[in-house]
């Protein structure tokens, strides 16, 4: 199954198997997915496959980064792995790979990406519409922040600075990943009062 998405991904490049260097897996993309190097494809003209994500089964919330700087998604990996399912990509391109089988509860991605521009890969997520819901945030440099503020796609729910803070960090987290209510799973799973009278009428 995963052999035939990567397939229908790779042939959605104008036509042209996905090319490698035949180097070392890159350490920020996920095990398994995409080719042996950072650069799963080679070019921005991707079109968008016809895709079904689910929902992670895990305890934790999902959270994924994406994006080039190093840096950044070794701070974000420290800050997010003890209490979440975090995913890193420095490759945009691997990240999307990773979005056609999974629904994160929330997406960082660099304002400015270098392999795949990225608008375009905003606007392929765009095209999924079990991440429509999805929050998205962008990471920026301070000079970034100041020339994009104004201008944020429909997608874009707010800019987290960097270099980043655990602080403001925690804040995204509050603000946009949506907790379960207990008080449904009890409703869905418990008997009522109605149901404890009707019960008790069947057996009298």
């Amino acid at each position: 199954m995963e052999d035939d998405i990567f397939l229908q991904l790779s042939s959605l490049v104008d036509g042209k198997p996905p090319s490698s260097s035949g180097g070392f897996g890159s350490p920020y993309s996920t095990p398994g997915i995409g080719a042996a190097d950072s650069t799963m494809f080679t070019t921005d003209h991707m079109r968008s496959p016809d895709i079904k994500p689910r929902k992670a089964k895990s305890d934790k919330h999902s959270v994924v980064v994406i994006d080039d700087d190093f840096s950044t998604l070794d701070l974000m990996k420290i800050y997010l792995q003890r209490d979440y399912d975090v995913e890193i990509f420095d490759n945009p391109k691997n990240a999307i790979f990773f979005l056609n089988s999974t629904v994160p509860d929330l997406i960082f991605i660099d304002c400015y990406l270098d392999v795949m521009s990225t608008k375009r890969v905003l606007e392929i997520i765009q095209t999924y519409k079990e991440l429509a819901e999805t929050p998205i945030i962008y990471l920026a440099e301070p000079s970034e922040k100041a020339a994009i503020e104004h201008k944020l796609p429909d997608c874009v729910v707010d800019i987290i600075p960097r270099p980043v803070t655990r602080a403001d960090l925690q804040r995204m987290l509050d603000s946009y990943i949506k907790e379960d209510d207990p008080s449904d799973e009890e409703d869905d799973d418990g008997i009522g009062l109605e149901d404890m009278e009707e019960l008790k009428d069947l057996l009298i």
